[in-house]
């Protein structure tokens, strides 16, 4: 066959892509058939009837043509006769032409064809046929056609080309009983010879049968009559069928040695060519095959031929090439004897399919399942097959039901009817008869139980779909994807193509074109079930670990190499086996690989996938295993949906600060992390990264002090007498759990992995973790409040979403001082309150803002200066909603355990349903003061003796010193914090503000009079760190920046604020402007001190609106002023009005539309304890 191509300087490029009306046009080879069938495998010799009419192709079955070809098919007729019909045929995947014209020769002429005359295109979703009708064309043998298609449109492709002709063939045998007689001393000579590649390419195949173990002793004698004959040159040879009764299992193996005697009813010829003492049968894949025999004459009428061992199977014909026919009247019997065949047990009865069925509770009694089969021996000579569900992910394994004595692989979940499918492969070396290969099973997955549902046949025919032995023997590969159920033998046994099965017809085609896959099983994604995904073997990869994925919907492929892929915390993959034999999905949408085929290991592994439908998804290796079971023959499926709800499990995390303390000379934070199940179904488990802080403290691994496991939890739960560990696998024993701490060649890591198996209902295990604290360039203990974070995944799909609870922060907490000096407590003599804050809160950091964090046991503790005895103490909580409770009233000196009967608590993630992020405690603590026990000369040990006094506050390493002033610290699983009031005298300031009119002529010039009334003022002080924090709503956060106290004066318009402290600093923010001003649209930020000289120093931080100068406070005699004040004063401005611009900062704020707010800040320096 040749084709036309659109630049013929270009060599010809045999890529055939027919798309419809070829099969039409090549129908003309046929003649009407007689029952019997073409004894090759490949285009083998054709054979007919004396009615049939033959003809062959000269092109290949599977062609591609590129857009813009027309092809021209082209071939020859083996008889001569009269032509009435042709008819082409061919699977396709798409075809459009441009244009309609269609050119048929036939023996060197042009005949008409016009589609809806006398030409029929006839189509479905994957194929075309071609009919060209009416022709009634006399032609000779050898005479030549050629069909010539119209332009292609786009690219396309041709597989399973055939053609059948209609008519009738010239008869060339004598008719006459007497010449058919006469000639039986000189037989018809051998007109054509078979070769080897007309039956098959491999010569082995052509001349040997498999070798199949023999039946068991008994004899059995089967006699049939010829089922028509076979024209080979001119000798008509004779066609028998054996009868499907003696096939059982649709193959018969008959042993070297048989003798076949066959008889005719009248004389009948033996070839004296040697070349024709030979017989075609069907092999046991429905294929045709040739073999040597020996041919005896016992007289005209009868013969005895001897057989090699051959296995017949498929259409069960055999033709003897050495004998041939006298006259069209002459009828054949064959009969031979072989051994009775054995008695296959009740499993190999064929069974209609199984319908759907509902799963069971059992199922789910280790969690979601993941199913994999093995085989054993684990070799070629595997007999037997176990399936097993994994469980303790996949640390162990247990058998469902009995051992089966068919081998199959293959394995897939179909989740339309929750059964297991699997193909049967070849058992032991040499194959058995009860047992074969090549037929689809259902299995039970609750029970294990098989139902041999039969041989998967081609479509239309009885024969094999399959285009070799190696596939039909060992497919080891299998999967339901969105598209079907899709199978292969992707070894070096097999020709690596694809077959889609349909399980209610038991077929098969060959599809996806030309696709290829060198992955020796595959499993999907639920998220993209389109896809089927698999690791390349060595055969292919090599030593690299390059994934494939196969678009079933279109047959792309395409890889990627992810040799070197690492865990969090270091590991990567080696494989020394020969393939990734079993794939499956994990409930969770995760993939998991594990070792096959030659030199199979115990090693798999965990992949998740993220955009998997995209040309770069991205991958995490989840985890590693080592311990699955290793099989030379493995398969593994399980189902791609979640179970249903009444059968899931969840899986909460929760991870808090359990204590800090000192162990072996090293400071040390212990966290615990507990794993529980919520449901009362058992999960399947999974794994969960610790993320240590290592900016505050030391990762896994590191150089000196290091992170550790230090074991389980008081809280686990015990199964069976025994706590968690790693070695609890067996039956009877406890849960499997434990950490993998990084490979020590790997540095310093911030992770830790741990793993959880098979967790009964309501079951928990506690983990505890510990890290050394870093310090830092003062030598100080770094704080904690770092994002620590556990994330955990689950194998299971859950009954709530992993982010709800699979994701646990440790809280941070800090000590804040409210009060800047002790209050005294009205009509009380010597007696005090200090007020202070203890806040818990969510680290605010990027990847920590959607998950609750946890904390436990939070206690406060006055360790005052001697001179002040604690009373008792007020505790009044505010949750992040900023919802308050009633106060709560503690008695003594302390500790107070602040969320007594209420541990751990739980906070909700800042911006959540409104969220502030963070818990305040608000402790106002009462003491009385026995001030004769002040002094001003006690320091801390080791402190110089400037500055003195127990009054003071003073710090080392972080922490505040205890009694030394109002000291007061919180703690926090182990962790503290602290902060202190001092009982020393202190300065502060009393500031006086002022709102004036801006003045557009002198906006620089201070205004002395005209001050505006009706203002209102809040103002905040600063944090620690010289801030103003605002809440969700926008508001300010007033446990973090309290609010100073104010008074009114007699002057319109200025207000007065008292005890600030100098030097501190404030914000000031205008709630109110006068009636017709515009309101201050910033907080206006500044400062307070002191300067040498005692005048008070104000400054403006922010804003830039401020004008300075300075007004004398106090005077000794009218010409001498001993106290200055500095003034600030910010313009406010009449709605609708722009201040001039130039003057320092005002141009901005007018630029911005912004109201200007003036005030004068009038500084009186007072002392007061």
């Amino acid at each position: 066959m040749s084709w036309t191509h659109s630049h013929p300087d270009e060599p010809v490029v045999y890529r055939w892509r027919v798309v419809g009306a070829f099969v039409a046009a090549l129908a003309l080879v046929f003649s009407v058939a007689a029952p019997a069938a073409l004894p090759g495998i490949v285009g083998a010799v054709a054979e007919a009837q004396t009615t049939a009419l033959r003809a062959e192709l000269d092109s290949a079955d599977q062609l591609s043509i590129p857009a813009g070809d027309s092809a021209t098919f082209e071939g020859r007729f083996v008889d001569g006769g009269t032509v009435e019909e042709l008819e082409f045929s061919a699977k396709v995947s798409q075809l459009e032409f441009e244009g309609a014209a269609f050119t048929l020769t036939i023996d060197g002429e042009e005949v008409p064809v016009r589609e809806g005359d006398n030409l029929v295109v006839d189509t479905t979703s994957n194929a075309v046929a071609f009919r060209v009708t009416g022709l009634n064309v006399d032609v000779p043998a050898g005479a030549a056609f050629s069909l010539t298609t119209p332009a292609i449109a786009e690219e396309s492709d041709l597989r399973g080309m055939s053609v059948d002709v209609r008519g009738v063939a010239e008869e060339t045998a004598s008719t006459s009983a007497d010449d058919e007689s006469k000639a039986s001393e000189a037989p018809a000579e051998d007109g054509e010879s078979l070769e080897v590649s007309d039956v098959d390419a491999a010569p082995e195949r052509l001349m040997a049968a498999p070798n199949i173990t023999p039946y068991a002793a008994g004899d059995h004698t089967i006699t049939m009559q010829n089922d028509g004959y076979v024209l080979k040159g001119s000798r008509y040879i004779p066609n028998f069928k054996i009868p499907a009764t003696e096939l059982p299992t649709g193959r018969m193996t008959i042993p070297n040695g048989t003798v076949v005697t066959l008889k005719s009813n009248v004389n009948s010829y033996l070839s004296t060519n040697p070349d024709d003492l030979t017989i075609y049968y069907t092999g046991a894949n429905g294929g045709w095959y040739e073999a040597k025999a020996t041919y005896k004459k016992i007289s005209a009428k009868e013969y005895q031929v001897t057989l090699p061992q051959i296995t017949i199977g498929g259409n069960a014909q055999i033709q003897f090439k050495g004998v041939h026919r006298g006259p069209a009247t002459t009828v054949f019997t064959a009969s031979f004897t072989v051994p009775e065949p054995e008695q296959c047990k009740e499993d190999t009865t064929v069974e209609p399919r199984q319908p759907k069925r509902e799963l069971t509770a059992e199922e789910y009694s280790d969690g979601s399942p993941v199913y994999v089969v093995t085989s054993e021996p684990k070799d070629l000579r595997r007999d037997t097959s176990i399936l097993s569900r994994q469980v303790n992910h996949g640390r162990d394994f247990r058998s469902v039901g009995e051992k089966s004595p068919w081998v199959y692989n293959a394995l897939a979940f179909n989740t339309n009817d929750n059964w297991l499918y699997a193909v049967s492969q070849k058992r032991g070396l040499n194959g058995d008869p009860c047992y074969p290969a090549g037929n689809l099973l259902q299995i039970n997955p609750a029970t294990g139980e098989v139902h041999n549902l039969g041989p998967i046949r081609a479509p239309g025919s009885s024969g094999t779909p399959f285009e070799s032995e190696g596939d039909r023997d060992f497919l080891n590969a299998g999967v339901y994807t969105s598209e079907g159920f899709f199978v292969g033998n992707a070894s070096t046994s097999g020709t690596r193509h694809l077959y889609k099965i349909d399980p209610d017809k038991l077929t098969a085609d060959r599809t996806l074109s030309n696709a290829e896959s060198f992955a020796e099983d595959w499993a999907v994604l639920p998220q993209a079930q389109k896809y089927m995904w698999g690791f390349r073997s060595k055969a292919k990869a090599g030593d690299r670990l390059i994934l494939e994925r196969i678009d079933t919907q279109t047959g792309a492929i395409k890889t990627w190499d992810l040799t070197g892929i690492k865990t969090l915390d270091g590991r990567t993959i080696s494989n020394p086996s020969a393939s990734w034999g079993k794939a499956w999905t994990y409930s969770n949408g995760n993939l998991g690989f594990g070792s096959g085929s030659k030199d199979a290991n115990q090693l798999g592994f965990e992949l998740k996938i993220t955009n998997p439908d995209s040309d770069s998804p991205t991958f995490e290796l989840v985890n590693i295993m080592d311990n699955l079971p290793a099989s030379f023959n493995t398969d593994a499926a399980s189902d791609l949906v979640p179970p249903p709800p009444e059968l899931q499990s969840n899986i909460a995390v929760k991870k808090q600060r359990s204590e800090t303390k000192v162990v072996n000379g090293e400071v040390r934070t212990f966290w615990t992390i507990s794993v529980e199940n919520t449901t009362d179904n058992t999960s399947s488990g999974g794994t969960f990264w610790e993320y240590l802080p290592t900016d505050t403290h030391y990762g896994v691994n590191a150089s000196g002090p290091t992170a550790e496991f230090e074991g389980f939890g008081a809280g686990s739960t015990q199964v069976n007498g025994h706590m968690p560990g790693p070695d609890q696998i067996a039956p009877g024993t406890g849960i499997y759990a434990g950490m993998t701490l990084p490979s020590a060649t790997a540095g310093e890591s911030r992770y830790m992995m741990g793993y959880v198996g098979t967790l009964p209902g309501h079951a928990k295990v506690e983990f505890v973790v510990s890290a050394p604290v870093r310090k830092d360039e003062d030598g100080n203990l770094k704080t904690v409040c770092s994002p620590n974070k556990v994330a955990f995944q689950a194998t299971d799909g859950e009954s709530s979403p992993a982010e709800d609870d699979n994701v646990a922060t440790e809280a941070c907490f800090n000590k804040v001082a409210v009060d800047s000096t002790p209050q005294p407590v009205p009509g009380a003599a010597n007696e005090y309150t200090a007020k202070y804050n203890v806040v818990v809160e969510a680290p605010d950091a990027p990847g920590f803002d959607t998950n609750d964090v946890i904390y436990g046991r939070l206690t406060d503790t006055p360790r005052f200066v001697g001179a002040a005895t604690v009373t008792g103490a007020t505790v009044i909580f505010k949750d992040e909603f900023n919802k308050t409770s009633q106060p709560r009233a503690y008695q003594g000196a302390g500790p107070f355990e602040l969320n007594k009967n209420d541990t751990p608590k739980i906070i909700k993630p800042k911006g959540v349903e409104g969220s502030t992020g963070q818990h305040v405690y608000e402790i106002t603590v009462r003491f009385k003061l026995d001030r004769s026990k002040l002094d001003s000369t006690s320091v801390p040990a080791g402190y110089p003796s400037q500055p003195a006094g127990n009054t003071r506050c003073y710090i080392k390493d972080g922490l505040h010193e205890p009694n030394f002033g109002l000291m007061n610290e919180a703690e926090m699983g182990g962790w503290k914090d602290t902060d202190c009031i001092p009982l020393e005298t202190k300065e502060t300031m009393d500031v006086l503000l002022e709102k004036a009119s801006y003045n557009p002529d002198n906006p620089d010039e201070i205004q002395t009079d005209g001050l505006l009334g009706g203002a209102q003022f809040t103002v905040h002080r600063a944090d620690a760190d010289g801030n103003l924090k605002l809440n969700t709503d926008g508001s300010v956060n007033t446990d973090a920046n309290p609010v100073v106290k104010q008074s009114t004066t007699t002057t319109t318009g200025r207000v007065k604020l008292e005890g600030l402290d100098a030097p501190g600093v404030y914000y000031l923010i205008e709630t109110k402007a006068p009636n017709g001003y515009n309101l201050l649209p910033a907080p206006i930020k500044f400062s307070t001190e002191w300067d040498q000289n005692g005048n008070a120093v104000i400054k403006v931080l922010s804003g830039k609106t401020a004008i300075t100068s300075n007004r004398c406070a106090e005077s000794d005699t009218a010409a001498n002023c001993v106290k200055k004040i500095g003034v600030l004063q910010v313009a406010d401005i009449t709605k609708g009005a722009l201040p001039k611009t130039g003057g320092e900062g005002v141009g901005l704020w007018a630029l911005a539309g912004a109201a200007i707010v003036a005030a004068g800040c009038l500084a009186l320096r007072r002392r007061r304890v």
